[in-house]
């Protein structure tokens, strides 16, 4: 397996990924389509009393849900699958590359040992959590960062005041979640390694024909269970601290919105019509920037499995 993530992802699903980002940019062009149309009804066929420029304008709006909805469809499934494949092919490159090749040979492993536990571990759930990561690993901050940007741009072109005031707003996770993100990583390969040396331990009674030898796993064990225990405790209050930070913010965009927009209404720069499609932009944006963060620590914990994985496998050679 290569060193970097992306190079694995890339050797193993590029024809794929190219696929999902082609979809991802056509879902991520249709966003600020609903925003344009529903301040066309407000500012156009509600003061023109016009039942037919209404009708017209809110048929446009349900074509371009309904064209969305299917476009999102069809990533989901085509991702859906991808990952299941990704999945099946770590399997069985887990298995080919650890089981012993003939008799009297033994496990073979790379700098990470592959006693039975940690390969249980991988064939489990590590090659799960790190094949959901592929199928999202292109397409999803794509989708996300378009539907950001497009938002963004929509909104500048709209009103550049309000819009520069919400974006500030956004500014300060660009400092926070890295940090808590590299304390998050540090505890969670503690925590793979924790696993994994559980599941030796509960393998070991059945390779070994000493009872008295086994018996002496339990205190090892509850030790090992403990030690696992405050290891996600701790991951808990970090990714918890850094969701109610972005909830915070999220919460006073549409009251920047309101004070700003208000001042300028007051002033007579805005019309009502512009501010009701800003509060409804910015409930568009929150969405995406919450994704990129969320984003940014799936492929800190992507890595951080990919590595284990990577390290625990034995070099390429062939056996004979």
């Amino acid at each position: 397996m290569p060193k970097d993530l992306y190079a694995y992802i890339w050797r193993s699903s590029r024809r794929e990924q190219a696929m999902l980002c082609m979809l991802t940019l056509a879902v991520s062009f249709l966003t600020a389509a609903p925003l344009e149309l529903q301040r066309r009804i407000v500012v156009k066929a509600l003061p023109a009393v016009s039942m037919p420029l209404l009708l017209g304008l809110a048929a446009a709006w349900l074509g371009v849900l309904l064209v969305q909805g299917g476009l999102k469809y069809g990533l989901n499934v085509y991702r859906g699958r991808l990952v299941e494949e990704i999945t099946r092919q770590l399997r069985l490159t887990i298995f080919d590359a650890t089981r012993p090749r003939s008799a009297g040979d033994h496990v073979h492993h790379g700098r990470e040992p592959a006693d039975a536990g940690a390969i249980v571990s991988m064939v489990a759930a590590e090659t799960e959590d790190l094949a959901g990561f592929v199928g999202d690993s292109f397409a999803f901050p794509l989708l996300q960062g378009g539907t950001a940007v497009f938002v963004v741009g929509y909104l500048l072109w709209v009103q550049p005041t309000i819009a520069v005031f919400g974006i500030l707003l956004y500014l300060p996770q660009l400092v926070v979640v890295p940090v808590g993100q590299g304390a998050i990583n540090r505890w969670a390969a503690r925590h793979v390694r924790l696993v994994r040396q559980l599941g030796d331990l509960i393998a070991l009674p059945f390779a070994m024909a000493d009872g008295d030898q086994a018996g002496t796993a339990p205190g090892t064990y509850r030790q090992l269970v403990d030690d696992s225990f405050a290891a996600r405790v701790t991951i808990y209050r970090i990714k918890f601290f850094l969701t109610f930070f972005g909830n915070f913010l999220d919460a006073i965009g549409p009251l920047i919105v309101l004070t700003v927009g208000g001042w300028l209404v007051m002033h007579g720069s805005v019309d009502v019509g512009t501010l009701v499609v800003f509060i409804s932009g910015f409930q568009k944006l929150a969405d995406p920037w919450d994704q990129l963060t969320n984003f940014y620590r799936m492929l800190s914990n992507a890595r951080v499995k990919y590595r284990l994985i990577a390290d625990t496998l034995p070099e390429a050679k062939s056996y004979g």
